[in-house]
């Protein structure tokens, strides 16, 4: 008996993720939350590409949403297809919450953007949702809320 619950404990131990690897886990993703805001200012597509899940989600604080292609689309610039304009984004107020291979995550942002509807400008509160496959973070989903102005 003393052998079942010692081979029990050390399986617990051995699937439980430890404070490091939680650590590593919500400084990484982010990290990846600045890295991905980055790209959509410097439309860097390649990046974008790379970090969105295939079943990616994009729903903005105007309640529009797009599925992968249509973000990217509006992330790249075309004097014949006027899209999305983002002059800054910057989060703060960041909590992680990991669930194995799933990572919620909340935040505020800072926006500078304009598109055919007009400039947006102000602060979102927003969502993303993260998985992990092969060992890397993929972005499904996002949403975002404006903040209303006081």
């Amino acid at each position: 008996m003393h052998r079942f619950l010692l081979a029990a404990a050390v399986l617990i131990g051995l699937a439980t993720p430890t404070l490091a690897d939680v650590a590593g886990d919500e400084r990484d993703l982010k990290q990846l939350t600045a890295d991905i805001q980055a790209a959509v200012v410097d439309e860097n597509l390649a990046f974008l590409e790379g970090v969105l899940h295939p079943d990616y989600v994009h729903t903005r604080p105007n309640g529009a949403v797009s599925d992968r292609g249509q973000f990217l689309a509006s992330v790249k610039q075309d004097e014949a297809e006027p899209n999305v304009n983002y002059d800054k984004l910057t989060s703060t107020d960041i909590k992680v919450r990991l669930y194995g291979d799933t990572a919620v995550l909340t935040g505020r942002s800072g926006i500078a953007s304009d598109d055919a509807t007009g400039a947006l400008n102000g602060e979102t509160r927003w969502t993303r949702i993260f998985l992990r496959q092969g060992g890397n973070w993929k972005l499904v989903a996002f949403q975002a809320t404006l903040v209303p102005k006081k």
